[in-house]
């Protein structure tokens, strides 16, 4: 039916009705239109200065009346032909496009950062409960956790490297800038102190108030100083790499 078939490429009920009026009368005032499909003379207008920006009718402006008018099958056949040729240069176009994304090169890996604020009635649990995700993403890069530390952080959390350094002493380096404290002899003496690597610095001249390290894709800073304590973990790969390797540079690597 010619009805399905107007209405396949995009035309309403009464867009067709309009249409069908049209083409059946060649040439007809938009005033009989209405009376002949009982649509409202206002929207037959609307409805013709569409079909006319379509190419489905003309709109004959010249004398005082309006008159719609029919097209000529020949120029159905025209306008036909010209709508192919644009959808054959647009899917040409979009395989275009498939084959230069394919080849585009993928400079490397950037997405949004994840940030997480730890306040200090969770740090305790969260520093245990999230140290083998950071070991896995440690484990992945250069096996090494970079940065410098508040000594407070171990006064305050001892239990945390009790947790961690066990686990990972034989997977994972600790280079960490220091100052020189009493925790640090108690350090020292335990088991799992092999690899972690220190440098002490004059804390007159060199003083963290916070811990900042660099983990993997993940970098942490922790304030323990005063209260209230708090972390900030930030995860983001290309934020962590520009960090690590400031850090190689001042360990001489």
């Amino acid at each position: 039916m010619i009805e399905e078939t107007l209405q396949n490429i995009g035309l309403t009920d009464k867009e067709i009705q309009v249409f069908l009026t049209v083409f059946q009368n060649k040439r007809i005032l938009p005033a009989r239109i209405s009376t002949l499909s009982g649509i409202n003379r206002s929207t037959v207008y609307v409805i013709g200065e569409k079909l006319e920006k379509e190419g489905l009718i003309t709109i004959d402006y010249g004398n005082s009346s309006r008159y719609f008018v029919a097209p000529d099958i020949q120029d159905l056949e025209k306008q036909l032909k010209q709508e192919e040729e644009k959808l054959q240069k647009k899917e040409q176009s979009y395989k275009n496009l498939l084959k230069e994304l394919k080849n585009l090169p993928v400079t490397g890996k950037y997405s949004v950062p994840k940030i997480r604020f730890i306040a200090e009635h969770q740090l305790k649990d969260f520093l245990i409960k999230e140290s083998d995700k950071w070991a896995k993403s440690a484990l992945l890069y250069d096996k090494t956790w970079w940065g410098y530390q508040d000594p407070t952080l171990l006064e305050q959390y001892e239990s945390w490297p009790d947790y961690f350094w066990p686990k990972y002493k034989n997977d994972i380096l600790m280079k960490i800038f220091t100052n020189k404290k009493i925790i640090e002899k108690k350090i020292s003496k335990k088991n799992y102190s092999g690899k972690r690597m220190i440098k002490f610095l004059d804390p007159k001249k060199h003083d963290f108030s916070a811990t900042q390290v660099v983990v993997g894709e993940y970098i942490l800073m922790i304030v323990t100083r005063e209260h209230p304590h708090y972390l900030i973990e930030i995860h983001d790969a290309v934020m962590a790499h520009n960090l690590r390797e400031s850090f190689k540079l001042m360990w001489g690597e």
